[in-house]
């Protein structure tokens, strides 16, 4: 009886290992794809290349064709025409700098409706654009002064927030995520990030945070040795 008895005991032990080391293994990757999505999150909603845009449903029932008219010199985009059935429907006085031609369609407010970007240029401190946000009301595009130009503009689409992302080099980085509230960009929260050398060589890195409860603004700080 003994015999039987262990092989069995064995069998139910190795059975627990194998779905404690799958639940491992689910749980790690539950952790991987959504640590995938969310740093992918920032990215566009679409990609378009050369100097048009085919139709495309921006929302609603709304479908527009978009042509983007640039200089000689590939470095100034001139004016947009937005179309509706091969029907020039707005045209839009750009006279930006471009360093690429890079058009997209984003729905930087995210109302449901794809806005206008242009890639104004990127550096070591992010990517800044050029934005028109699309106005169901108006029924037509108008520039977003708040967005445009701004250095390191990114996306966090899981959460709505329009994060603007700041680097000072080593020493210094920064992410302010705002929300549109009632058509009003608002701040939500923020993170401020300093890294410096000490006396000893040790690298510290220090975290402030900020957030805003109930028009409240709430700061904590920590700090630690890397």
């Amino acid at each position: 009886m003994k015999v039987p008895l262990i092989l069995f005991l064995t069998t139910l032990l190795c059975c627990a290992c194998n779905l404690s080391t799958n639940k491992s293994i689910n749980d790690n990757q539950y952790n991987v794809d959504t640590n995938y999505a969310i740093s992918n999150a920032n990215r566009t909603l679409l990609n378009v290349s050369d100097d048009s845009i085919v139709p495309t449903k921006i929302g609603g029932w709304n479908t527009f064709s978009f042509k983007f008219n640039m200089d000689s010199a590939g470095d100034l985009l001139k004016t947009i025409g937005v179309y509706s059935s091969n029907k020039l429907v707005q045209k839009i006085i750009a006279n930006k700098d471009i360093e690429q031609n890079k058009f997209e369609l984003i729905d930087w407010n995210f109302d449901g409706y794809k806005d206008i970007s242009v890639l104004y240029g990127c550096g070591s401190g992010g990517c800044n654009y050029w934005i028109w946000n699309y106005s169901p009301k108006l029924n037509k595009y108008i520039y977003n002064k708040e967005l445009s130009e701004i250095i390191g503009l990114e996306l966090d689409t899981f959460n709505q927030y329009i994060v603007f992302h700041y680097r000072a080099g080593f020493s210094e980085e920064n992410w302010d995520s705002l929300k549109y509230k009632d058509n009003k960009l608002s701040f939500v929260k923020g993170l401020y990030r300093e890294r410096w050398k000490d006396s000893q060589g040790n690298l510290w890195v220090k975290h402030t945070f900020s957030k805003l409860i109930n028009n409240v603004m709430e700061i904590k700080t920590d700090s630690f040795i890397n």
